[in-house]
């Protein structure tokens, strides 16, 4: 799956400031181990050409100034606007349809769809019917569709036309977050006015890439594992949607 964008850039600027420190601290250990150093000639535009000797200090110096500028990189958070419960729950729902368009789900709602061949991958964001003023819950419904289950099952008028967005509730396989997580527990997340959005966020994209990407994974044409009879049946060493 594709990560946020702006989490990933900052993970990946983290990174390149962490390698860029260990890089100059191992070449600084080298010259002070060997006890190495670099003459330059620094060449001077109006005057004569100076020349400068680079010790072990410059190195680990620099190293020393790139791991601060990682800490302060990692650290570093932008400040979100003050929102309420309702500003909260558009920033977690639109922070979920951005993470799932970055893996090429389209979106209706609080519905998700994702076409794969002849099957579907279905995700809905399903709130309490209890919700009030004080505190907003919701959780993640997730289903595998194929047009030839929805025809055989849902097509009670018979007109051989499958929906062009699929829902979650038009699939032959369905489970909630809860059900993919290894507790199999029913999960609900929750938003309050103290909830922290961004760490709210964060455990939401976990569950997205630890759990419901890898389950949409398992269904697919050109699998090998046969995860579901329900969706795949082999016939003469070949797999039919079914």
């Amino acid at each position: 799956m594709k990560k946020d964008a702006g989490n990933r850039f900052h993970r990946r600027g983290f990174a390149i400031f962490l390698i860029c420190s260990a890089i100059l601290l191992c070449i600084g250990l080298i010259m002070l181990n060997e006890n190495l150093s670099s003459t330059s000639i620094i060449a001077g535009r109006f005057g004569n050409p100076i020349e400068g000797t680079i010790t072990w200090h410059t190195p680990i110096f620099g190293s020393i100034i790139l791991l601060g500028m990682a800490l302060l990189w990692r650290f570093d958070k932008p400040s979100l606007p003050k929102m309420d419960l309702q500003g909260k729950r558009a920033f977690i729902f639109d922070k979920i349809a951005d993470s799932l368009k970055d893996d090429d789900f389209k979106r209706r709602g609080n519905h998700f769809f994702k076409r794969n061949g002849a099957i579907g991958y279905c995700l809905n964001i399903q709130n309490d019917k209890w919700n009030n003023r004080e505190i907003i819950r919701f959780t993640l419904t997730v289903g595998i569709y194929t047009d030839s289950f929805w025809l055989e099952h849902y097509d009670s008028k018979h007109t051989r036309i499958v929906p062009s967005f699929p829902k979650e509730y038009d699939c032959a396989i369905r489970e909630r977050i809860g059900n993919l997580l290894p507790v199999h527990t029913d999960k609900w997340y929750c938003i309050t006015s103290n909830t922290d959005v961004m760490k709210l966020w964060e455990e939401i994209e976990h569950d997205l890439e630890e759990y419901v990407i890898p389950f949409f994974d398992k269904y697919n044409t050109k699998s090998d594992v046969v995860p579901n009879q329900c969706i795949y049946k082999v016939r003469n060493n070949e797999i039919d949607i079914k």
